[in-house]
């Protein structure tokens, strides 16, 4: 385990190693990561993949910073392991733009998608064994994710209630 690593242990067997390597899984998964210094600004990354779940490939935007990155990568997942789950044989393919948390609410695959890659990112059993008074800054660097990625996933948890209510959901501000 690596000095910017820390563990939960989730009283058993199981161990959450943060932050978690959604390219680590991708390639354990067969899946390609590509980072890709072509796609166009408004593009985060595409997920796509031949007939019969060969040759599966996502590519990243190589200007996005890698937290950023890791996220796309796990929301990619997220539309491979959906469309495994309900049989999607076929050639697909997913452009994502750059904001994952606009979806409309009737978008149902990427509402998936991008749940997925907060569950699989930010465990929820892993938020719940950090103390309360951990601000939203130490948490998104702990979890390898950016700070509104965080706050997405606090609220969708209902822990950012109580992290607003201790004054600790800003990032700090340098003071010159």
């Amino acid at each position: 385990m690596g000095p910017d690593q820390a563990s939960l242990d989730d009283q058993g067997p199981r161990l959450i190693t943060l932050p978690v390597d959604a390219f680590a899984i991708s390639r354990r998964l067969g899946i390609e990561v590509w980072s890709d210094d072509e796609l166009p600004p408004e593009v985060s990354g595409i997920l796509r993949k031949d007939a019969d779940y060969k040759n599966p490939e996502i590519f990243l935007n190589e200007i996005d910073a890698h937290d950023r990155r890791r996220f796309t990568c796990a929301h990619a997942l997220g539309h491979y392991s959906r469309n495994a789950e309900v049989g999607r044989g076929g050639v697909w393919k997913y452009v994502e733009g750059r904001d994952f948390f606009a979806a409309e609410l009737r978008d149902v695959e990427e509402i998936y998608a991008t749940e997925f890659a907060a569950e699989l990112l930010m465990p929820r059993a892993a938020l719940r064994e950090i103390d309360d008074n951990v601000g939203v800054a130490p948490l998104a660097e702990m979890f390898g994710v950016t700070a509104d990625v965080m706050r997405f996933r606090l609220d969708q948890i209902g822990r950012r209630r109580l992290l607003i209510s201790r004054g600790m959901t800003s990032m700090p501000v340098a003071q010159t």
